[in-house]
C-alpha cells in the first residue's frame, strides 16, 4: 500500500540516517561537510545542520562549509533544511575517533507550487532494516552492521544509489469515503517507524459512570483546544500508535465543525440531542452544543499582538520553524491598519526582533519573519518574560492583547522559576492580555507545558502539522478565537434522578470544576470566542425505557468579555428529540465517533467490545450522507489506527 506519511510545508528537508555497528573507539572525531546548489554548483548559506544525538545545530558559512567537531564515535541523525531546496536523503556510515568524516549535500532548488495547488504529505519510503538497526541502537541493544557500501565521501550524485527523491505531489480530492480494508490485508511494512522520542504528556484519567442519586452535579469549563486530535495525526500518519496519555477526548469532540445555528440576539445558543447508542442498546447519547455569536470582522477590535517564537536548535529539526513562518505569514495576511505587531525569539537567551509596528507594514514584518533561523538551547522562560514585556508596552485598553507562543514545548535552560512564571501569566491574563500556544514537531515535545500555559494565560492550545493547518488556525479561525465573548464559562448539568439513573460525561478530565465553585466567579473557567462552539458528549442510563421529558437542567455562567458582568443561562434538557440510530442528527453521530475514535486510541475500558471496524463501518455511514474533508479524514484515520493495533498485537 503506498500511504503517504509526512506533509513537509515549506522548505527542504534532508535527513541522513547513519546506520553502523557501534564503535568501541573512544575517541571523538568530526563531522564536516559542504552544501551546494546541484544546478549551478555554488554554495548554500544559511542551510540549517542539524546533527542529533545530542541535539547540536550550526547554520552553514557563506562558502556553505559547517562543521561538528569532538563527535562522539557512534550512529547519527543529520538534516540540512534550508526554504528554497527540495527534500532528498542520503545514508553514510560510522563517526569513529579521529576520523574527519566529510560530506558533500546537492541540494535541488524547490519548484514552487501552482497558485492555488495543496501540497500533499512527502512520500517518505524507509528501509526496514536501517529502522531496525537504529531501534536496537536507541534501546541500548548491539546493533547489527548494516552495509551500504559508501566511501569515506558521502554524495547525493545522481545515480549514485544513496539518494531518495522525497518530492510532494498534489493531493486528489476524495470523492466517496475511502474504502475499509481488513487489518490482516495491511502492508505493515508501511506502518513501521520508530515512535518519536522525548514526547511528554500527563495522564488525567478517565471519567466513570456516576450514580445520579449520590451526584447528580456534572461540573466542568468550557474547552476549545483541539492540540491532541492534532498530535495524533500526526502520530498515526507517521504510523505509530499515539501514547494513552496524548489523548484528551474533547479536544478529538471539539476540533470538528458541527455547523450549530448561531444566536440571533443573545450571546449564546444551547442545542441538545440524544439517541440510543449504536454500540449499546442500554445507553442513550446526549450531545450538548453551545454556540456563541458571531461578530462581523469589520466590527471587531483592533489586535496588539506579540509573537514569541521558539529559534532554538530543536526548532530547525523537520523543518518545525519553517512552519511557523508559514503560519505567522498567514495570520498576518488578515490583518489590518488598525493591528499592531511585535516579535520577540528565543534560544539561548531571548531577543527583541521587531518592536511593535502597525500591521500595515507588512514588508518589514515579513522580512523579519523570514530572517528567523534555527540555534542554540531553549530558554522559553526568557522568551515569556520579554513578550510580556513588549506586550505591557503596546497594551490598550479596550484592544484585543494578545501574545502568540510558537513552539515545540522544550524548555532546558530556565524555567527556573516556573510557579511565579505561570503566576505571572495568570495576572496578565485577569488583565487582559491572553496567551496563545501552538504546538509543532514530534520528538522532544512538551504537549503539557504547551497546554498549562495556554491555560493560564486563558488562550488557545493547538498543534500545526502542515500547511493545510496552519491555514486552518491562523487564516480562518485565529481572528474569531482572539475576539473574545465570554470569560471563565463554566457549564454545570444538574440530572434528574428520577429519569437518569446514572451518567458519563466523555473527556474534560483535566477541566472538571467543583460543583460547589459553579458559582464562585474567582473560580477560572474557559474563554469561548466570537462564533465558537463548545460540545459535550454524555452517556446516560435512563430509568426506564421509552422515557421522554426533562433529564435535567443545564447551566451556563460566564464573564463578559471585559470581566465585569457576570450571566448566567439554564436551560430544560429533554428527550423529546430523541431518534433512533440512523434518524439522529448527522452532528450527533459525528460527535459520538470522534469521542469513541478518542477512547480506542486512550484504551478505556468503555470501549473493550467496539472494534475499528465497527467504529468504521458506523462513520462510513455519516460520511455518505454528509461528504466534507473532515469526515473522510477522521475515517481514514479510524482506518489507520486499525490496521496498526492489529500489526502491533500480532507481531
Amino acid at each position: 500500500m503506498n500511504r503517504p506519511r509526512y506533509k513537509i510545508a515549506a522548505g527542504c528537508l534532508l535527513a541522513i540516517l547513519l546506520a553502523v555497528a557501534m564503535s568501541s573507539a573512544v575517541r571523538a572525531g568530526t563531522v564536516t561537510g559542504h552544501v551546494i546548489d546541484r544546478s549551478t554548483g555554488s554554495p548554500v548559506s544559511g542551510a540549517v545542520v542539524y546533527l542529533f544525538p545530542p541535539g547540536d545545530s550550526v547554520v552553514s558559512n557563506d562558502r556553505g562549509e559547517f562543521t561538528f567537531s569532538k563527535v562522539p564515535a557512534g550512529q547519527y541523525m543529520v538534516e540540512v533544511s534550508h526554504s528554497e531546496f527540495e527534500p532528498m536523503m542520503l545514508s553514510g556510515q560510522e563517526v569513529t575517533g579521529d576520523r574527519i568524516l566529510s560530506c558533500t549535500i546537492q541540494l535541488t532548488r524547490r519548484i514552487a507550487p501552482p497558485a492555488g495547488e495543496v501540497v500533499a504529505r512527502q512520500e517518505i519510503k524507509k528501509s526496514i532494516g536501517l529502522l531496525d538497526s537504529m531501534a536496537d541502537a536507541i534501546s541500548g541493544r548491539e546493533a547489527p552492521a548494516v552495509s551500504q557500501g559508501l566511501t569515506e565521501e558521502w554524495s547525493n550524485e545522481p545515480g549514485s544509489g544513496k539518494s531518495v527523491d522525497r518530492r510532494s505531489k498534489p493531493v486528489t480530492p476524495v470523492p466517496t469515503p475511502p474504502k475499509y480494508i481488513p487489518p490482516h490485508e495491511y502492508e505493515y511494512d508501511e506502518y513501521y517507524g520508530l515512535p518519536p522520542f522525548d514526547m511528554n504528556f500527563q495522564n488525567y484519567g478517565t471519567n466513570r459512570f456516576v450514580e445520579t442519586r449520590r451526584d447528580p452535579l456534572s461540573t466542568f469549563a468550557a474547552d476549545v483546544d483541539d492540540a491532541s486530535y492534532g498530535v495524533a495525526r500526526q502520530y498515526l500518519h507517521d504510523g505509530n500508535q499515539p501514547p494513552r496519555d496524548a489523548i484528551r477526548v474533547e479536544e478529538f469532540v471539539n476540533h470538528f465543525d458541527y455547523d450549530y445555528p448561531a444566536p440571533s440576539y443573545s450571546k449564546f445558543q444551547v442545542i441538545s440531542s440524544t439517541m440510543i447508542s449504536p454500540f449499546d442498546d442500554s445507553t442513550t447519547i446526549l450531545a450538548i452544543g453551545i454556540k456563541g455569536r458571531e461578530i462581523d470582522r469589520r466590527e471587531r477590535k483592533p489586535l496588539n499582538l506579540t509573537f514569541v517564537i521558539d529559534v532554538s536548535g530543536s526548532m530547525g529539526y523537520d523543518n518545525r520553524l519553517e512552519l511557523v513562518k508559514y503560519a505567522l505569514r498567514e495570520l498576518v495576511d488578515q490583518l489590518g491598519r488598525n493591528d499592531r505587531i511585535g516579535i520577540v525569539t528565543y534560544g539561548s537567551g531571548a531577543r527583541r526582533v521587531l518592536e511593535p509596528v502597525n500591521a500595515s507594514n507588512k514588508r518589514e514584518i515579513l522580512s523579519r519573519i523570514e530572517s528567523l533561523r534555527p540555534g542554540g538551547s531553549t530558554n522559553a522562560e526568557a522568551g515569556l518574560r520579554m513578550g510580556y514585556a513588549m506586550a505591557e508596552r503596546q497594551f490598550v485598553s479596550g484592544h484585543n492583547n494578545q501574545i502568540i507562543l510558537c513552539s515545540d514545548g522544550v524548555a532546558n535552560v530556565g524555567l527556573t522559576h516556573a510557579e511565579d512564571l505561570m503566576e505571572t501569566i495568570q495576572d496578565r491574563a485577569r488583565e487582559g492580555v491572553s496567551l496563545h500556544s501552538f504546538g509543532v514537531g514530534m520528538g522532544n515535545y512538551n504537549d503539557v507545558l504547551l497546554e498549562k500555559l495556554a491555560k493560564q494565560g486563558n488562550g488557545k492550545y493547538s498543534y500545526i502539522n502542515n500547511r493545510e493547518e496552519a491555514y486552518r488556525l491562523m487564516a480562518v479561525d485565529f481572528v474569531s478565537t482572539v475576539e473574545i465573548l465570554a470569560r471563565d464559562v463554566k457549564i454545570q448539568m444538574q440530572f434528574d434522578h428520577r429519569a437518569v439513573r446514572s451518567y458519563r460525561l466523555l473527556g474534560y478530565e483535566n477541566r472538571a470544576v467543583e460543583d460547589n465553585r459553579f458559582r464562585d466567579n474567582e473560580r477560572d473557567g474557559g474563554e469561548i470566542g466570537a462564533g465558537h462552539e463548545v460540545t459535550a458528549v454524555y452517556e446516560l442510563v435512563l430509568n426506564g425505557r421509552g422515557r421522554k421529558g426533562a433529564v435535567g437542567t443545564l447551566a451556563l455562567r460566564w464573564k463578559d468579555a471585559d470581566g465585569r458582568e457576570i450571566s448566567e443561562l439554564n436551560q430544560p434538557i429533554t428527550l423529546d428529540n430523541r431518534a433512533g440510530r440512523e434518524e439522529c442528527a448527522p452532528t450527533l453521530r459525528l460527535a459520538l465517533t470522534a469521542a469513541k475514535f478518542a477512547e480506542k486510541l486512550k484504551e478505556t475500558r468503555y470501549v473493550r467490545d467496539l472494534s475499528y471496524a465497527e467504529l468504521y463501518e458506523y462513520a462510513s455511514v455519516l460520511a455518505e450522507e454528509n461528504p466534507s474533508e473532515q469526515t473522510f479524514e477522521l475515517l481514514d484515520l479510524i482506518q489507520t489506527a486499525g490496521g496498526l493495533n492489529y500489526y502491533h498485537t500480532k507481531r
